[in-house]
């Protein structure tokens, strides 16, 4: 070969570097905080080892992202959309938009607890509602869901929203006060009463964090990242996961975008050992990956054996509607 024609297969291969490169990459859709505290990283070491790069546009909650998808369904721009379980199993009907797992290509499958996988979706964690409280300002914890209801409390509840959580302390209410899931005219009622204890109710996780370490309340109604992230703030943050305590995956869907080979490797990525382990470090969730060892603390407030429950996606959407209405009269 002489100088010319190596000169000119020099520049041809410089030249399409750039368009490989380019063809190379994925979008998530993700709520802000999580991406920040663990994925952001985590996607940087993918990015590192496949070459695949990783943008992200973020959502306040999942029925919002949900909303964004579905109006670009015919040509999708997400390649990979994270979600609450339950939003996910209604979401997964819509075969137009989102494709089912590949599971022949999750190499890392096998290593996923019971319960973390289905046709539509995949699971990056799992995390109880529980009762998060600073221990150097509540003297009595609560150590139960009926506590909360204690006078003592006043003012000092920070409590989610019905936008988010999709409707769990309405659930819990309901249940500790001998509603069914047909009638949860005793899980409203209860939370009228709440209502006094109550000084906030947020509709995001930040806005949750935010508020306790402003000294807005001392008792956080919320999940286990949320100890973890507000202790970093100097706060001495303790957490019970009381029966019933409502369990949630946040989990990974694939849409039909273009980037369907690029997205099932991120999503095998996300599952492996060593990310897991490092998105445990980072948010202080409960690993889907059963070789990741929990640290003692996460162990200790996640609910006992048959203390949880995995809440009823369809129940909750087709019910959602009605119980914000009902909802925003209380929480005037």
């Amino acid at each position: 070969m002489n100088i010319k024609t190596l000169l000119l297969s020099s520049a041809f291969v410089l030249a399409a570097a750039p368009a490989f490169a380019q063809d190379k990459e994925i979008t998530i859709q993700i709520w802000g905080s999580t991406w920040e505290n663990g994925l952001k990283a985590i996607s940087q070491q993918f990015e590192a080892e496949t070459g695949i790069k990783v943008n992200a546009v973020t959502q306040s909650s999942s029925g919002e992202g949900l909303v964004k998808l579905q109006a670009e369904r015919a040509n999708p721009s997400v390649d990979v959309w994270f979600a609450t379980n339950t939003i996910a199993s209604e979401a997964g009907q819509d075969q137009e938009l989102f494709v089912k797992i590949p599971k022949d290509k999750l190499t890392n499958s096998g290593e996923l607890i019971q319960g973390a996988i289905s046709d539509d979706w995949v699971g990056i964690y799992y995390y109880p509602m529980g009762i998060v409280y600073d221990a150097d300002v509540v003297t009595v914890p609560p150590t139960s869901w009926e506590d909360l209801w204690k006078p003592e409390y006043k003012s000092q509840i920070i409590a989610p929203a019905m936008s988010i959580y999709s409707g769990s302390l309405l659930m819990v209410a309901n249940q500790i006060n001998g509603g069914t899931i047909d009638n949860f005219d005793a899980g409203f009622e209860a939370l009228k009463n709440l209502n006094e204890n109550v000084s906030l109710y947020y509709s995001s996780d930040s806005q949750a964090r935010q508020s306790i370490v402003q000294g807005e309340g001392s008792i956080l109604i919320g999940q286990s990242s949320h100890m973890n992230a507000i202790a970093k703030e100097g706060l001495n943050m303790k957490m019970v996961a009381p029966k019933p305590a409502p369990m949630y995956f946040d989990v990974m869907m694939m849409t039909k975008g273009d980037s369907q080979d690029e997205a099932a490797q991120f999503v095998n990525y996300i599952i492996s050992k060593g990310a897991q382990e490092e998105m445990l470090a980072r948010v202080n969730m409960a690993p889907v990956n059963k070789n990741v060892a929990l640290p003692e603390e996460l162990a200790a407030a996640l609910p006992a054996d048959g203390d949880g429950f995995v809440m009823d996606g369809r129940l909750v959407n087709e019910n959602v509607s009605d119980w914000t209405v009902r909802f925003d009269e209380i929480a005037r």
